[in-house]
């Protein structure tokens, strides 16, 4: 029987595609349908690694792909598909 688990590079890969336009936090957690922890974990890494950055917008912080994290967003996705 498969395992329905997804890949760290499969939340990686959905999480880069929901900050490709501003998101916040819940949006995160409901469209890469992961829990808060989960998510503030992926997106402290991603924002650790410059894939991601972080923008008050009305007092209130949300997430977006920086340029370098478009870049990885391309490579993981042509690695997927190998």
């Amino acid at each position: 029987m498969e395992s329905s688990r997804r890949s760290r590079h499969e939340i990686i890969v959905a999480i880069l595609e929901i900050v490709v336009e501003e998101a916040n936090i819940t949006k995160i957690v409901y469209k890469a349908n992961i829990n808060f922890k989960m998510a503030r974990n992926y997106i402290n890494y991603l924002i650790e690694k410059e894939f991601v950055e972080v923008l008050s917008v009305n007092g209130r912080n949300v997430y977006k792909i920086t340029e370098k994290g478009k870049s990885i967003l391309e490579q993981l996705r042509e690695f997927a598909m190998l």
